[in-house]
């Protein structure tokens, strides 16, 4: 076995409570790379699309990347991949914590999940040894209770992957957490182990992770901790100084934040919730959140007076800033921050939380609903008792609001009525917050991210952070660095989903790589190709730049074949109500909307792809040229290509 790799799969049934150990075959570590990659091909091979999401046989399965827990100084992250509950599509989310090195530490890359237990269980991992329990003194403890009890029972050493109250009530956005504070959001993973009946999997692990050539990888990962010191990078000082807090007052200044459910992108209160407040009044102090981080972005925080004072809590990210501040009208701090750990302490995906409540205020606005359909809760812009209710209601799927919110904000609206959809910003079910209308880079990788509308999946900071010399090293011109056009988009968009294909398929930070590829000094980028040598100095595999992209594109490409599968064309790679639609009231991209210009765009991007231009779909000469010749014949066979 290939080193950096534990080598191993761990299956766990949770019908006929078994757990079975498989090897992880090197041809998948060249292949797809491994976590999120390797994810994608065991998804694709065991979840037919027969297989609804909260079916039995539908898998949760979990990955990490041969640079987890290694020295390699890049965080260490846990790829989740499912059929979302929530889209009913390609779902999957990726979260920081230290259970992701503990993992291999215990002798496992990945683990499958699949079956029904008969009641509530949870997993011990013991260095290996795996032992299937019963869960009923954890069932409802919310997220932090649960982290707590475990390590209470099984020892301090344990890192802990758990669902809150929200799983276990079938939330269709419920989440799963690591360690209490980090999240794997989006998908609905956490309702898919709550529909499995298991409450968490906790990990103890002891055990070395060997690197092929030990003297090179430590002088790369010295080179790496070098380029993201904090003493010598501005842009990676903000990250270990606010986390990503600071993208409030810069997207305030662009025109890309939602306010009050996109009805604006300019939030008049920006100076009560941004960053140099937060470090200023709230931060006690930072941590890191994986082995080997030395940017250490989290923070642990404290309120210190109003409504919220005494409470505590760790990690606050911008989008949870907008999706329980900005787009529901709360310019209080403090509010945010507890929304925070409510959300958390139910187990929940923050951005789906706040775009249902959203959705409601508006309709609250426009009189559309009332009292009588919100079983008595006002649902005005900033009412902080309204959005607690509203949060408890949710992960409980109890009263009006619950029942109606927790299958998500486009449900929500289609049980509405009333022309209630207008109002949501999603793709393929997906919702998300920032504003995508001025920036067509952004606009077209909501529209063809696998899982519905996200920032995660296909975006670039060179053309929010004006990076025109990155575009030229990149694509010979500058253009991919000019936020508001159209030009290189799609080549661009292309690329960063490979990129970030590769981020997720080693195991490491999306934060550090992107900061590590925009550096000032263009001898100290470090992009896609890069991470080739990485990979081989790391693993003892052979990897070239060439390769290493075509792995990616492999990855990228499945995760489309696992869409094309279940009827998604191109009709579906679009966006949905205000971005669609209405021109973007402020910004940068002032006067803008989606509608405009993302045709064009899509052509480009299938062009790129090798897809058919008319369906969107891959073409059999494409995925043969990838090696995936047997993904083409399903496709064939079904009648999809």
């Amino acid at each position: 076995m290939s080193h950096g790799f534990a080598g191993n799969i761990l299956r766990l049934d949770m019908t006929a409570k078994r757990a079975t150990t498989e090897p992880l075959p090197d041809i998948w570590c060249t292949n797809f790379l491994g976590a999120s990659g390797i994810n994608d091909w065991i998804l694709w091979n065991e979840v037919p699309p027969e297989v609804e999401p909260l079916n039995p046989e539908n898998r949760l399965i979990f990955g990490v990347g041969p640079l987890g827990g290694t020295l390699i100084p890049l965080g260490s992250r846990t790829h989740v991949t499912t059929r979302s509950p929530l889209t009913g599509i390609f779902g999957d989310g990726n979260g920081g914590g230290f259970w992701s090195s503990t993992l291999k530490f215990a002798g496992f890359d990945h683990i499958i999940v699949q079956g029904k237990a008969d009641k509530l269980s949870y997993v011990y991992i013991d260095d290996g040894k795996v032992s299937f329990r019963d869960a009923a003194h954890l069932k409802g403890l919310d997220m932090y209770q649960t982290n707590i009890a475990l390590k209470k029972e099984l020892g301090q050493d344990v890192s802990v992957a758990a669902i809150g109250p929200a799983g276990e009530n079938l939330v269709r956005f419920a989440n799963v957490m690591f360690d209490s504070f980090r999240s794997a959001s989006k998908g609905g993973a956490g309702c898919v182990m709550g529909s499995k009946n298991l409450k968490a999997i906790a990990v103890r692990g002891t055990k070395p992770i060997t690197v092929a050539h030990p003297e090179e990888v430590r002088r790369i990962a010295e080179d790496l901790r070098r380029k993201l010191d904090i003493r010598l990078s501005k842009g990676i000082a903000s990250f270990g100084e606010t986390g990503t807090t600071f993208l409030a007052r810069h997207y305030n200044e662009e025109g890309c934040n939602s306010v009050r459910n996109y009805q604006d992108v300019v939030f008049d209160r920006i100076d009560d919730i941004d960053a140099e407040k937060f470090v200023r009044e709230y931060v006690q102090h930072n941590i890191s959140c994986a082995t080997n981080c030395p940017v250490h972005c989290a923070h642990h925080w404290h309120i210190p007076s109003g409504r919220y004072a005494g409470e505590e809590g760790s990690k606050i990210e911008y989008i949870i800033m907008d999706a329980m501040g900005m787009h529901l009208g709360v310019g209080d701090l403090g509010a945010i921050l507890h929304h925070q750990n409510l959300v958390n302490r139910f187990g929940m995906d923050a951005t789906q939380t706040g775009t249902g409540i959203g959705l409601l205020m508006e309709l609250w606005q426009h009189g559309i609903i009332n009292e009588k359909d919100t079983g008595g809760l006002r649902m005005e812009w900033g009412n902080l008792e309204a959005i607690d209710e509203a949060v408890k209601q949710i992960g409980a799927r109890k009263g009006a609001v619950g029942e109606l919110l927790a299958d998500g904000t486009v449900a929500a609206a289609e049980k509405i009525g009333k022309d209630a959809i207008k109002y949501v910003c999603h793709s393929k079910g997906l919702t998300e917050v920032e504003d995508v209308r001025g920036f067509p880079a952004w606009a077209l990788g909501y529209a063809i991210s696998t899982r519905g509308a996200d920032h995660l999946k296909a975006h670039s900071q060179i053309d929010k952070q004006f990076k025109r010399d990155v575009s030229i090293q990149l694509f010979g011109v500058p253009d991919a660095g000019d936020p508001t056009t159209t030009a290189y988009k799609a080549k661009s968009s292309r690329y960063h989903e490979e990129f970030e294909s590769i981020i997720n398929s080693l195991g490491i930070c999306m934060m550090h790589a992107q900061s590590l590829a925009i550096k000032s000094n263009p001898k100290e980028r470090v992009h896609m190709a890069e991470y080739a040598n990485i990979f081989s100095q790391v693993t003892g595999l052979p990897m070239t730049k060439e390769s290493i992209q075509q792995s990616a594109e492999r990855n990228v490409i499945l995760e489309h074949c696992f869409n094309a599968r279940l009827g998604i064309t191109r009709k579906d790679d679009t966006l949905h109500g205000r971005w669609m639609n209405e021109p973007c009231p402020g910004g940068l991209g002032k006067g803008m909307k989606v509608a405009d210009y993302l045709d064009a765009l899509l052509d480009e991007y299938y062009t790129e792809r090798g897809f058919d231009v008319k369906t969107g779909k891959p073409t059999r000469q494409r995925l043969e040229s990838l090696g995936l010749g047997s993904v083409a014949d399903d496709l064939s066979k079904r009648g999809i290509i």
